[in-house]
């Protein structure tokens, strides 16, 4: 009986063993990894707490971003210049907005994945993830774009 124990104990560490090592090593360099984000808090942003960000900003690639309160809604819109954003706003047109979602103080995110935070009292604005917004000019093959704009 004894035999028989110590005969099947060494049958089933021969199947585990693979295993247990596969477990205790290292990853290994070429193999992918992938980045996941916990899920982003939200924020309430408190009276008047956005009219430092509610401005329009020049871009590094010649964008133009207005940022835009309405209610409790914060909204970020890109064009082409100055100019074309004027001309929208006085034609009464009904530009293409995407909805900004308050994570903390001066920093949102929007449902595709940019993140944008403001700095300096709003004197500075920066977005990761530039080329998830709508109307963003970037290259076809550009991720993980960042773009810095001052006031």
């Amino acid at each position: 009986m004894n035999t028989s124990f110590i005969g099947a104990a060494a049958v089933v560490l021969s199947i585990l063993a693979p295993f247990s090592a596969q477990a205790q090593a290292p990853a290994q360099a070429d193999q992918p990894t992938i980045a996941v984000t916990a899920p982003r808090q939200s924020y309430t942003l408190g009276a008047g707490e956005f009219n430092d960000f509610a401005n329009a900003y020049k871009l590094s690639n010649g964008q133009v971003a207005q940022f835009t309160q309405r209610g409790n809604h914060y909204y970020v819109q890109l064009k082409d210049t100055y100019r074309q954003l004027q001309r929208d706003e006085r034609s009464g047109q009904k530009p293409a907005v995407t909805r900004l979602r308050a994570v903390g103080p001066g920093a949102f995110v929007t449902d595709s994945g940019a993140e944008l935070s403001f700095r300096d009292q709003g004197d500075e604005v920066t977005i990761s993830g530039f080329e998830r917004l709508p109307d963003a000019r970037v290259a076809a093959n550009e991720v993980n774009v960042r773009m810095i704009a001052s006031r």
